[in-house]
């Protein structure tokens, strides 16, 4: 069964105009927590930015994906818990270009990608573990879109905010942002008179 909840708004339009401003290495000098490591990107990359809608696969079915898409909106950022899958590629040539149609920001893979020659010329950007020639299959046994999922050691739930550029991935954090919102911006300001 395919399990889709309605999507959720967490940030104002000020505060995302805000998230923009900021880097992910300026805010690793005020935290530990939200960051994924170890992920590859399939293109050169500054920094991009997006709410998040999740989805969940199960058994190497790639179905879920099918009907995230068809939700997604541009500027959005797709990310994928394959349930420790990491031999099937849920993401690919077609994928790809589905999610440049839409004008997806980015794609956070928990697992395998494939077709990665057409991957490293998309227009999308791609974070994923690994490459394979396995792929998942349409099964329509059961799935999640838009309810919590972990990836990358990270808990994401719709309507998160994701913050990406080559050096890493970060999860704003509802609980904190605030302040380390205020930290981050000031700290931006401070590097660029350095700069100057």
């Amino acid at each position: 069964m395919l399990v889709i909840r309605d999507r959720i708004k967490k940030y104002s339009n000020e505060d995302i105009e805000k998230f923009k401003a900021i880097s992910t290495s300026t805010i690793g000098h005020f935290t530990d927590f939200g960051f994924l490591s170890n992920y590859n990107c399939n293109i050169p990359i500054n920094n991009v930015f997006g709410e998040v809608v999740t989805v969940k696969l199960s058994n190497g079915d790639g179905y879920p994906l099918n009907t995230a898409l068809e939700q997604a909106k541009e500027g959005d950022i797709l990310v994928i818990d394959t349930s420790g899958n990491k031999t099937h590629a849920c993401w690919g040539e077609f994928r790809a270009r589905k999610a440049e149609e839409i004008g997806l920001s980015a794609v956070i893979v928990g697992g395998a990608v494939t077709d990665i020659v057409y991957l490293k010329e998309s227009s999308v950007p791609v974070f994923y573990e690994s490459v394979s020639p396995k792929t998942t299959r349409v099964l329509k046994l059961e799935g999640e879109i838009n309810t919590p999922v972990s990836v990358g050691g990270v808990v994401f739930e719709s309507g998160d905010y994701v913050i990406a550029n080559q050096d890493g991935i970060y999860k704003v954090n509802h609980l904190s942002y605030k302040k380390l919102l205020d930290a981050t911006i000031e700290k931006e300001k401070k590097e660029e008179l350095r700069r100057a």
